[in-house]
């Protein structure tokens, strides 16, 4: 670039925690930001009303104490070097009455970026930022869900702040079509579409030859009943008995209610739950398998989802065998090794696809998805951000 900006401040506004059981889009891009600038990760506001079950008691107990500075809880995914975490202590409710008591405790946790002379950069994954974005250089909102679609979460507060964020948004990202009509048509003048992608060469470095691989199909990801078309879990389990085997990788409805007696169904079927796996664990797992699965439900939420877990298969050398979410059956246009089907037609393509395994068809899935990795997506944010911080100036 013929002018360079100084090192910009970036405060990036997450929708989950940084330790969440999940690495999502907001991670990666968190670790690839960090590579050349300062970033502060704030952790998730709480869209998401919490209720009075455990899981939701325990997140909350776990938030007071890391904003009362508590430090001895470990951390379970690397901090990149020059990030800083922040956990703000606000109220989970978006609403008037806590409105202005959210907002004096998120500008407390912030203080450090509001009050820098470097370039602020509000980067935000979510909509409810308490006017953040009025004391920013550049604003980018990072849109990866239609977030107001998603059981629990307060939409009048996303629709709010998606309102306050357009005026400021020098460019929002979608990473779905669904995504970009929604945020076209909220009033964002500019919207860049880039599909979500993966830590490819993870779940590449530890790829197995056909012959260590087993007829088994993988869902690796959030068990929720929210995502999940349960009954095409349970076919699925029930067409692999005796065949091959059903292995679920992930925690149990992270994002709230309850897959206890859901899992107990499927583990009656034959299918395995292996429990929560960091990336390289994953990876390893992966390269034994023969096929990724993404059995989603189509709903007013999955419709917009881009799921990462597309290319974290075939970077292992995996077929996909997804419901006809649109991100993927789009793909699938593209991809021989991406299959799109309705839910009746599951159990006979999941038997073809688990006798297609050569090292042949093993390298070029790995070789299609090397493209969609996070060393060239992360490249080409940093170079956004390096053009509109010149633009600024």
């Amino acid at each position: 670039m013929g002018t360079a900006s100084p090192v910009a401040n970036v405060l990036m506004l997450g929708t989950a925690e940084w330790d969440s059981p999940i690495a999502t889009n907001q991670h990666y891009v968190a670790r690839e930001l960090a590579r050349t600038t300062t970033v502060t990760f704030v952790e998730s506001l709480g869209l998401r009303r919490p209720r009075l079950n455990r899981n939701d008691v325990v997140r909350m107990a776990g938030r007071v104490r890391k904003a009362m500075g508590d430090r001895e809880a470990p951390a379970h995914r690397p901090r990149p070097s020059g990030a800083q975490i922040v956990s703000p202590l606000v109220l989970p409710v978006h609403r008037t009455p806590t409105r202005p008591l959210n907002r004096a405790l998120l500008r407390r946790a912030t203080g450090t970026w509001l009050t820098s002379s470097r370039p602020r950069v509000l980067w935000t994954f979510t909509p409810v930022t308490y006017g953040l974005e009025e004391a920013a250089d550049v604003v980018i909102y990072h849109c990866v869900d239609l977030l107001a679609t998603f059981p629990g979460v307060d939409g009048v507060a996303v629709a709010r702040g998606e309102r306050s964020l357009s005026s400021r948004t020098v460019v929002a990202i979608a990473t779905s079509k669904a995504v970009q009509e929604h945020l076209v048509t909220a009033g964002f003048p500019r919207v860049e579409l880039l599909p979500n992608v993966a830590d490819v060469s993870v779940f590449t470095a530890a790829s197995r030859p056909a012959t260590d691989r087993r007829p088994v199909a993988l869902f690796s990801g959030n068990l929720t009943v929210h995502k999940l078309d349960m009954r095409l879990l349970e076919s699925i389990a029930t067409a692999l008995r005796g065949h091959g085997e059903l292995l679920l990788a992930g925690p149990l409805a992270a994002g709230g209610g309850s897959f206890d007696a859901e899992l107990r169904r499927l583990e009656e079927l034959g299918a395995r739950h292996v429990g929560v796996l960091t990336p390289a664990q994953l990876a390893e797992l992966a390269g034994t398998c023969a096929v990724g699965l993404i059995p989603y439900e189509i709903n007013d939420y999955t419709r917009g989802v881009s799921p990462l877990k597309c290319f974290e298969y075939l970077s292992s050398g995996l077929a996909v065998l997804s419901t006809r979410l649109p991100a993927v059956t789009e793909l699938a246009r593209t991809n021989s090794h991406v299959t799109a089907a309705e839910a009746d037609d599951f159990p006979a393509r999941l038997r073809d696809l688990l006798q297609q395994v050569t090292d042949t068809v093993v390298n070029d899935r790995m070789a299609r998805a090397a493209e969609h990795g996070w060393a060239g997506r992360g490249a080409l944010l940093r170079d956004l951000l390096e053009t509109e911080l010149v633009r600024g100036r």
